[in-house]
């Protein structure tokens, strides 16, 4: 039974949708700018100072497919190569990092090769024609290189010094600063 004259209950003045707007812009920040500066570690792997794994891997960047990179090849300059897939969000984040340590270093001290891994060359080669990276990409079809270079996670980023060693493993998204000290070490 109702009362004459009682006040229907009070509606919570916040609309549902603002709430949900409010939480999803607070999520994605948090997606975006918190998790990726908390995320890189260095994984003090066995590779440190031994001679990098040689790979024979193919091209699936645009422009490049058909040929293959060998790794050992290569040498004489610092490279990074960047274990990712199309699936990976923080991969998606660390490729405009790599593009811009490269861009500031130079293509003729630095190469970048992302290795994309853990996903279908179909999946892959879309990807690389939506978004193409100022840097080529390999397929590590089977997941040896994966293996060879002991990736437990996505993105992991391997910089080889000029002589051919490894210098540093990380997994999770680096920091431009902190990718740029890897590098100028690697080039030591």
């Amino acid at each position: 039974m109702s009362q004459l004259g009682a006040k229907p209950p009070e509606r919570d003045a916040t609309p549902g949708y603002l709430v949900g707007a409010l939480v999803l812009a607070f999520s994605l920040f948090v997606g975006f700018f918190v998790l990726p500066q908390l995320g890189s570690s260095r994984t003090g792997s066995a590779l440190e100072g031994k001679p990098a794994p040689d790979l024979l891997l193919p091209y699936v960047s645009r422009g490049e497919r058909g040929k293959s990179q060998r790794l050992s090849d290569l040498q004489g300059k610092v490279v990074v190569l960047d274990f990712w897939a199309s699936w990976c969000g923080p991969c998606h984040v660390q490729t405009p990092v790599l593009e811009r340590v490269l861009a500031t270093i130079g293509a003729d001290k630095l190469r970048v090769l992302g290795v994309a891994t853990s996903d279908d060359r179909a999946s892959v080669t879309r990807f690389l024609d939506r978004k193409p990276t100022t840097y080529p990409s390999v397929y590590d079809d089977d997941q040896i290189a994966a293996a060879s270079y002991g990736v437990q996670g996505l993105p992991t980023l391997v910089i080889i010094a000029k002589d051919g060693t490894v210098r540093a493993v990380t997994t999770g998204v680096v920091s431009e600063r902190e990718l740029t000290k890897l590098v100028n070490e690697a080039m030591q």
